[in-house]
C-alpha cells in the first residue's frame, strides 16, 4: 500500500469513529430532552423510559441519573428512586442534591445516624444550607434534644425569616411546653409568609381541631377552600373535618363538590364512595367505584379498591371476576394476591389459599397480614402450633397489631396455654385499654389459672366499658356463682336478663343457681315464664323442656324428667339435646342398650356431629367391646380430625391392647399438639412412648402430667414401669408403691402390687 493511500484509510476510521461518537451523543441528547418534555408534562412513565435510554448510552452521566431518580420520586417508586440516588452517591459522593435526597429517605426510615451523616457533609461544604440544617433540627428533635433543635430552627430563621418548616417546628415545641397563643402566632405567621402555598394554613387548622377550638379550624378550611377553588384537596381536607365533628350533610356536601371540582380525577370519587360506604349507602358506593374505574381503566389500584369493597359487601364472585382482570394485566401484585387468598378462606378453601400465601411470602417476607393469614389457614387446617408461630411472627413483624394479638391470644386459649393468653391480652390491652374482647378472654384465662380476682376486675371494667352489654354482667355472674356467691351473682343476672330476656346463657345459669341452691320451685318457675317468651319458636321450647328436665334429675326425679324430654323431642325431633340426656338417664338405670340407641338417633340426623361416636366408642369399650369401640373412634376422628379426646382415647387402646404402637404415638403426639397442657393427654404419650420403648421420653411426659395432677394413682403407676422399663428400680418401686397407697383398686392396681413384689424380692 502507497503511503497516500494510508493516510486516506488513517482519515476514513477517524471519520468514522467521530460520526459513531457524535451520533451516540446526539442520541442521548435526545432521548433527555425528551424525557425533560414528559416530565413537564407529568407524564412520568414516559419521561423514565427516555432517561433510561440516555442511561444505557452513557451510565455514569449524574445529571441523568438524577433526572431518574426524581422520576421514579414522581411515580412514587420510592426504592427505585434510593437506589438511583444511592448510585449517584457512589459516582459523586460531593453530590449535594443526592446526599440531601438520601438524608430525607433515611430518616424518613428512622435511621438518624445514616441521616447524620449526610446531613455532616452537606453542612461541611455549605454551612447555611437551609434544607440540611432543618433535617438536622428534625434529626435532634426526633433524639429528644430539643433545645438543641429550637437553636437550629431559629438560626434558620436568621438566615430565612419565612421557613414555614421552622415556623411549624418551632410552634410544635411551644405547643409541647403549653405556650399555646405564642404556638398559634408562630403558625399565622407561617401563613402570612407562605401566602402561595396551602399546607401552612392546614396545619393552622390542625392545631386549632387538637386544640378542640372547632369553629377556628373549619374558619380556616374555609378559607383554604375559597381561596383555591380549583383544587378538590381542600374540599377533600373540609369533608374530613366534617366527618370527624360528625356534621354528615356538610361532610358529604364538600365530597360531592370535590367530585365536580375534578371530575376527571379517580381520587375524589374514591373518597365520596368510601364516605357512602361508611354511611351504608351502598350501591352509591358502588356506582362510584365503578365510575373512578372508568376514568382509568388500566389504574390497577382503582380497581383494587373496587375488589376489597365487592368482598367486603359479600359479593365475592363480583369480586374474583375484578381480581381476574387485575391479575391479567398485573400478576405479581401483592395486594390482589392478599385479597384473592381471603377469598380462598371465606370459602374454607385453605389449602389453595396457603400455597398463594407462601408463593406471597417470598415475595413479601415483611409482611404481617401475609402471617396473619397464614394462620388462619392453618386454624382451618386443623394445625393450632403452626397457627399459633405464623400468627406469632406477624405480631413481631408489627408489634401494634390488635387483630394478631388477638386472633393468637385465642389460639393459646384453645390450647390451654392460659398464661401465654395472659400475655397476649395484655399487650392488647396496652394498645387500646377499651378493648371489650381482649379483657373478657383475659378474664377467662384468669379463671383457669385461679386467679379469680384478677378475673373478676377484667370482668367490670367490662360493665363500665360497655354498661347496656349484658355479657360484662353475665361472665362475672358466672364467676360468683362458681364460687357459690350467689348473693352477688342473682342482681347481676337480673341485670343481664333486663338488657336482654332472650340470652339462653344468661337463664340457663338463673336456672343452675336456683337448683343449686336446692330453690326448685323458683327453678321451675322461670322456665315457665321462659315458654312464654319463646312461644312462638319450637327449637327454643324444646331447649326449655330439655332444661326442665334437668331440673327434674336434680330432685331425683327421674320419671318426670323422661316426660319432659320425650316431649321436647315431640315438639322439635331435629334438636339433638334430649336424646343425649335420655342416654344418661337410661344409663343410670343400667340400660345401656337403650342408651346406644339414643346416640345412634343423633348420628342419623347429625352425620357430622363427632360427639355421639366418642360417647359410643366409651361405651363399647367399657363392654371390653374394643374393635367397635375403635371403630367409633375413628369415625369420630374421620368427622373432626382436632378431636383430642377421641385421639387421646384411641391412641391409649392402640399402646395398651395392639401392635399399632407409630399409630397410637402419632395420635398422642396430635393430641398434644391440639392441648399441650392437659395432664391426661401427657400421660397418654407418655404410655405410647414407654410401649416403643422410649423410657425416657415417657418418663418426662409422666413427670410433667404429675405436677399437675400430683394424686392421680394410673399416672404413678405408668411412671413406675417407665422406671422399671429402664432399669431404675429403686425409683420403680417409690412410684409403684406410691400409686397403691393414693388407691389399690385404680386399672392396673393388681399388675402394680405383682411388679412391686418382684422388684423387693430381687433387691
Amino acid at each position: 500500500m502507497n503511503p497516500c493511500s494510508k493516510i486516506i484509510l488513517v482519515l476514513l476510521i477517524v471519520l468514522t469513529s467521530l460520526c459513531g461518537c457524535s451520533s451516540k451523543a446526539d442520541k442521548k441528547a435526545a432521548h433527555i430532552q425528551k424525557g425533560n418534555d414528559y416530565f413537564e408534562a407529568e407524564e412520568y412513565k414516559k419521561a423514565e423510559l427516555e432517561f433510561k435510554n440516555a442511561l444505557q448510552i452513557d451510565g455514569t452521566d449524574i445529571s441523568t441519573l438524577m433526572k431518574l431518580g426524581n422520576t421514579f420520586m414522581k411515580l412514587g417508586q420510592v426504592k427505585q428512586a434510593f437506589s438511583v440516588f444511592s448510585t449517584v452517591e457512589k459516582k459523586d459522593p460531593d453530590n449535594l442534591d443526592a446526599l440531601g435526597i438520601l438524608a430525607k429517605f433515611y430518616f424518613l426510615n428512622k435511621n438518624l445516624s445514616e441521616t447524620q451523616t449526610r446531613i455532616d457533609k452537606i453542612l461541611e461544604k455549605d454551612p447555611s444550607n437551609v434544607d440540611a440544617l432543618f433535617l438536622k433540627g428534625r434529626v435532634l428533635a426526633r433524639r429528644n434534644q430539643i433545645d438543641e433543635a429550637r437553636a437550629i430552627f431559629e438560626k434558620i430563621l436568621e438566615i430565612e425569616d419565612a421557613h414555614v418548616g421552622s415556623l411549624h417546628a418551632i410552634a410544635g415545641i411551644k405547643a409541647k411546653e403549653k405556650k399555646f397563643d405564642e404556638a398559634e402566632a408562630l403558625l399565622q405567621k407561617a401563613v402570612v409568609s407562605a401566602e402561595d402555598t396551602t399546607q401552612p394554613r392546614i396545619v393552622l387548622a390542625q392545631f386549632y381541631i387538637v386544640r378542640k377550638q372547632l369553629d377556628k379550624a373549619e374558619e380556616q378550611l374555609n378559607i383554604s377552600a375559597a381561596e383555591h377553588p380549583e383544587n378538590a384537596g381542600h374540599q377533600i381536607l373540609l369533608g374530613n373535618f366534617y366527618l370527624k365533628t360528625r356534621n354528615m350533610e356538610k361532610a358529604e356536601a364538600a365530597y360531592k363538590k370535590a367530585v365536580e371540582i375534578q371530575p376527571d380525577k379517580s381520587r375524589p370519587m374514591l373518597i365520596l364512595a368510601g364516605f357512602y360506604n361508611l354511611t351504608g349507602k351502598k350501591e352509591q358506593a358502588l356506582d362510584l367505584y365503578r365510575n373512578a374505574c372508568a376514568i382509568d381503566p388500566d389504574d390497577m389500584n382503582t380497581r383494587m379498591i373496587l375488589a376489597r369493597f365487592l368482598y367486603k359487601d359479600g359479593k365475592k364472585d363480583e369480586a374474583e371476576k375484578e381480581l381476574k382482570k387485575i391479575m391479567n394485566k398485573r400478576p405479581g401484585l401483592a395486594s390482589a394476591r392478599m385479597l384473592k387468598s381471603e377469598i380462598l378462606i371465606s370459602r374454607k378453601e385453605y389449602q389453595p389459599a396457603l400455597r398463594l400465601l407462601s408463593a406471597l411470602e417470598k415475595d413479601e417476607p415483611n409482611s404481617h397480614r401475609v402471617q396473619y393469614f397464614k394462620g388462619l389457614c392453618y386454624i382451618g387446617l386443623g394445625d393450632p402450633n403452626q397457627a399459633a408461630a405464623s400468627v406469632y411472627k406477624a405480631v413481631e413483624l408489627k408489634p401494634d397489631y390488635i387483630k394478631a394479638k388477638m386472633l393468637l391470644s385465642e389460639i393459646y386459649f384453645r390450647q390451654h396455654s392460659y398464661e401465654l393468653t395472659v400475655e397476649q391480652t395484655t399487650e392488647a390491652l396496652r394498645f387500646n385499654p377499651n378493648l371489650s374482647r381482649a379483657l373478657l378472654i383475659r378474664a377467662n384465662a384468669y379463671i383457669a389459672l385461679k386467679q379469680f380476682k384478677d378475673a373478676e376486675n377484667d370482668y367490670r371494667q367490662m360493665i363500665k366499658l360497655n354498661p347496656d352489654n349484658p355479657t360484662g354482667y353475665y361472665r362475672l355472674a358466672y364467676l360468683k356463682s362458681g364460687m357459690r356467691q350467689f348473693d352477688q351473682a342473682d342482681p347481676l343476672l337480673e341485670k343481664a336478663y333486663s338488657l336482654n330476656n332472650n340470652l339462653l346463657d344468661v337463664f340457663t345459669l338463673r336456672v343452675r343457681n336456683a337448683v343449686a341452691q336446692k330453690s326448685f320451685e323458683k327453678a321451675h318457675d322461670l322456665c315457665t315464664r321462659q315458654m312464654q317468651t319463646f312461644k312462638d319458636n319450637d327449637k327454643l321450647l324444646a331447649v326449655i323442656h330439655t332444661i326442665k328436665a334437668k331440673i327434674y334429675l336434680a330432685e331425683k326425679n327421674m320419671g318426670s324428667a323422661e316426660s319432659e324430654l320425650k316431649q321436647a323431642i315431640d315438639i322439635f325431633p331435629d334438636y339433638l339435646a334430649p336424646y343425649s340426656e335420655l342416654a344418661k338417664i337410661y344409663l343410670a338405670r343400667k340400660n345401656v342398650e337403650l342408651a346406644k340407641e339414643q346416640y345412634k338417633i343423633i348420628i342419623s340426623k347429625n352425620k357430622k356431629s363427632a360427639s355421639p361416636h366418642m360417647l359410643l366408642a366409651v361405651l363399647y369399650e367399657a363392654e371390653k367391646d374394643f374393635d367397635t369401640a375403635e371403630d367409633h373412634y375413628r369415625k369420630a376422628l374421620d368427622i373432626n380430625p382436632n378431636y383430642a379426646a377421641a385421639a387421646n382415647n384411641l391412641s391409649y387402646h392402640l399402646a395398651a391392647r395392639t401392635d399399632k404402637l407409630d399409630e397410637a404415638l402419632a395420635l398422642a403426639r396430635k393430641a398434644k399438639a391440639l392441648y399441650p397442657e392437659d395432664p391426661s393427654i401427657m400421660d397418654t404419650l407418655g404410655f405410647a412412648y414407654y410401649k416403643k420403648g422410649l423410657y425416657g421420653n415417657a418418663i418426662a411426659q409422666f413427670l410433667d402430667s404429675l405436677e399437675k395432677i400430683p394424686d392421680n394413682p394410673v399416672v404413678r403407676y405408668h411412671l413406675g414401669l417407665a422406671y422399671h422399663g429402664k432399669g431404675e428400680k429403686a425409683l420403680a418401686a417409690r412410684e409403684l408403691a406410691k400409686a397403691l397407697e393414693l388407691r389399690d383398686d385404680f386399672s392396673g392396681a393388681a399388675h402394680a402390687g405383682v411388679l412391686l413384689e418382684e422388684i423387693k424380692d430381687k433387691g
